[in-house]
């Protein structure tokens, strides 16, 4: 019998412990590099995503306002709207020698839309007062005029609308076949019973809307550190361009951010040179009489993402707006080539004759 005692193996050879460790490294290895692709697919795709929700939303704005153009409730496109005989005025408004009537621009109805083209922030307040230069990054501007919202409810179904739901200081429109009245809210009572509101058939009260006057364009930042001026060093000392909106609030025109990121902004429109309803040409500059032939409105954007992309670099990538194969963007290195960016495109129909045909 062998006298030797086999004994059972204890423990690992120091090669068996670093044959683990060095397959315990590469597995390691392996889900870290696992985990930061699925990180960066992540952080990418929530930017596109950021991209997609600014480019629609800014969209969004403009077309409604678009579709909205020379809507003033019952009327033709002939109707005279009247501002005089309800005692409306705006205090604060856009109005200039350059862009008439200076008195009350934004109660000109009979404008729907009117869009300016190669202004910059050292001439924008001469033409358009209501825009700070600061505030003003060069582009283009457009102006809407137009009823907005759904028509006011007569709470008792009696025709009388002195008892619906207005609001004191705001302006409202009222119109029927023979003309339009602007009004405030706090009026209304007094305009009805000196029988200067307007009437449909019955003798009924007509429909009445809020009135709005939009004015679109882009802000070179998001929030002014010291309102009303933008600054360098607002947003954390990187100004985020923004697309804004001045409207009216009461009798004065007051300026709204709507969304952030948005560069740049670009309005081309269709002209129908023969009634059919269909665009013949687009062009970024109508003549004066051409507003009244604009039947449809094609509005780019150039979105980039609020947050600078570490690693990203936009260089050599060009941006054409308007599809005339000239770059209209480019980035600045080592300023703001660290975005993503995108443009987005929309065509918006100009729906209501008042616009199309009352200019």
């Amino acid at each position: 019998m062998d006298a030797r005692i086999h004994r059972r193996q204890q423990g690992l050879t120091l090669v068996e412990l670093m044959i683990g460790i060095t397959i315990a490294l590469v597995l390691t290895f392996g889900l870290m590099v696992l985990i930061m692709g699925t990180s960066r697919s992540y952080k990418t795709q929530d930017e596109f995503a950021r991209l997609q929700e600014s480019g629609v939303t800014a969209l969004s704005y403009i077309g409604d306002s678009i579709r909205h153009a020379g809507f003033y409730g019952v009327g033709n496109a002939a109707t005279p709207v009247d501002a005089a005989t309800g005692g409306v005025a705006t205090t604060t408004d856009c109005g200039s020698a350059a862009n008439p009537p200076q008195a009350n621009w934004a109660l000109n109805a009979l404008a729907p839309m009117v869009g300016f083209n190669g202004l910059t922030p050292i001439t924008v307040n001469a033409t358009l007062p209501c825009v700070l230069e600061t505030n003003f990054q060069t582009g283009q501007v457009l102006a809407v005029r137009m009823a907005t919202g759904e028509r006011l409810r007569d709470p008792n179904n009696d025709g009388n609308l002195s008892d619906a739901a207005f609001v004191a200081n705001r302006i409202y429109i009222q119109g029927n076949a023979t003309g339009a009245i602007l009004f405030r809210g706090s009026d209304y009572g007094t305009l009805r019973g000196a029988s200067l509101s307007r009437r449909v058939f019955g003798g009924a009260d007509a429909p009445i809307f809020e009135y709005q006057a939009h004015l679109y364009y882009i802000r070179p930042c998001s929030r002014p550190a010291t309102p009303p001026g933008c600054q360098a060093t607002d947003d954390n000392g990187r100004p985020i361009p923004t697309l804004v909106r001045q409207e009216l609030e009461g009798a004065t025109m007051v300026e709204r951010p709507l969304v952030q990121g948005v560069e740049l902004i670009n309005f081309l429109y269709g002209l129908d040179a023969d009634g059919d309803g269909v665009p013949d040409r687009f062009t970024a500059t109508p003549a004066g009489g051409d507003w009244a032939t604009v039947v449809v409105v094609r509005v780019s954007v150039l979105v980039r993402d609020p947050m600078a992309t570490a690693g990203y670099d936009d260089t050599g990538k060009l941006y054409d707006l308007n599809g005339d194969g000239v770059p209209d963007f480019t980035c600045t290195p080592n300023v703001n080539c660290g975005f993503r960016r995108h443009v987005f495109t929309q065509n918006f129909q100009v729906r209501n004759v008042a616009q199309r045909r009352g200019a």
